[in-house]
């Protein structure tokens, strides 16, 4: 690939693995923690509203103020927060307003440096090298979530498991990975950019200006506006997965909550890997508009049988065994889905939006997931305080789906 050529490219590629994996391994971490304090979904959704609220509450503004500011700096002082707070969690002890707090302010800080990154790939790579830009820093990215929740576990137990010192140990290593990542930002060159202009207005006016400016520029334009939703859909169903799974890991694989990593974190990894291999074999033959309704469909497909194979296996240790292989396959098929939703969903809106309003489109993209999101995934966990985990997977599997085939007809139309 020529795009691995591009040292500058490879510096903030670097920059995102390391931060993605500390970012995550945080994150599944004190989920676990929570589900070991409490035991309950409700505080797992709890954690989720916290680290998705402040999207909804910073986000709106995040993206105006990166298409104003020098991202280089900008992205440094993102990167120095979060290696803090980081820190921070190693002294949370097991006490859940704590916890909740530093995810909402980690949370708050990466508003600011996700759509930076996503805004600045165009900026460092030629138009012929982004779809290859695109679908590394999305294996990577989804591919560090799944490497931060598998590196988690082994930590955690290599230091006496979730309820003594292993908790501290993995988020003290996120903390120095953060910083690594760190030095790779202070060598990235300064990245120049064309920005809106700044007009006599106070900051909080401009800044608002600006933000309804991007509403404006999406209503109506199908190739800003699709993408948009479908990367929120991605957002929800994480979200989705990652409240009720850890249920389904401990009551149909029986297994302990740690074993995630190896049942679904991994697969999921070996999934985006295929995904990336065949993302480009399928350009040959298919539009990007048709390759995304087979992976929705594909998804809700999987969570399906995920939901009536827990049903009909469950029991047994044969039956047991037997799931555990449908879990890993049907991971690695959600890990394929993904690359095919997300890649293509980001070159769309990277191809189609000014570039002066690239950071506060992505940032859109955060803060619609974040509108949507939270108060769905709360109402999913009080229902799964009473509902079986597999009548929830085959719902929603279901509805995925009937909304696949919803919006196949604007798809094929809009997004060639």
């Amino acid at each position: 690939m020529d795009i691995l050529k591009n040292t500058q490219f490879l510096k903030l590629w670097g920059n995102q693995i390391l931060l993605q994996i500390a970012f995550n391994m945080c994150n599944f971490t004190a989920l676990l923690l929570i589900s070991q304090v409490t035991g309950s979904r409700t505080s797992l959704a709890q954690f989720y509203a916290a680290m998705t609220l402040p999207a909804f509450a910073v986000g709106f503004f995040a993206g105006a103020i990166v298409d104003m500011s020098n991202r280089k700096k900008l992205m440094l002082v993102t990167d120095s927060l979060l290696s803090i707070l980081f820190f921070a969690y190693a002294l949370s002890g097991h006490n859940l307003e704590a916890i909740l707090l530093i995810a909402f302010l980690s949370a708050s800080v990466s508003q600011f440096f996700t759509p930076a990154e996503a805004a600045t790939i165009p900026l460092l790579v030629k138009d012929e090298s982004l779809h290859q830009a695109n679908s590394l820093f999305l294996f990577t990215g989804l591919g560090s979530v799944m490497a931060g929740y598998a590196l988690a576990g082994p930590v955690i137990q290599t230091f006496g498991g979730i309820d003594k010192s292993g908790a501290q140990a993995a988020f003290i290593i996120a903390g120095v990975l953060t910083a690594l990542g760190l030095l790779l930002r202070l060598s990235l060159k300064t990245i120049e950019t064309v920005r809106p202009e700044v007009t006599g207005k106070r900051i909080f006016a401009h800044t608002l200006m600006l933000a309804k400016e991007v509403i404006a520029e999406t209503r109506g334009k199908h190739t800003i506006l699709m993408p948009i939703i479908l990367l929120t859909l991605m957002e929800f169903n994480i979200g989705m997965l990652a409240i009720i799974f850890i249920d389904y890991v401990k009551k149909y694989l029986q297994l302990p909550p740690t074993a995630t990593s190896y049942y679904l974190v991994i697969p999921l990894i070996i999934g985006l890997g295929i995904g990336t291999y065949l993302l480009n074999f399928s350009q040959k033959y298919f539009t990007r508009g048709r390759s995304i309704f087979f992976a929705i469909v594909s998804f809700g497909l999987v969570l399906l049988a995920l939901g009536i194979s827990a049903l009909l296996f469950g029991g047994d240790q044969l039956g047991i065994l037997v799931l555990r292989v449908i879990t890993v396959a049907a991971a690695i098929v959600i890990g394929v889905a993904a690359v095919f939703i997300a890649v293509h969903s980001r070159t769309i809106l990277q191809e189609n939006t000014p570039e002066h309003m690239l950071g506060r489109v992505f940032s859109l993209v955060t803060v619609s997931a974040s509108a949507i999101t939270p108060v769905p995934v709360l109402l999913i966990a009080l229902f799964t305080e009473k509902l079986d985990v597999s009548v929830i997977f085959i719902a929603f599997g279901l509805t995925l789906g009937i909304l696949g085939l919803l919006l196949n007809p604007t798809l094929q139309h809009h997004l060639k």
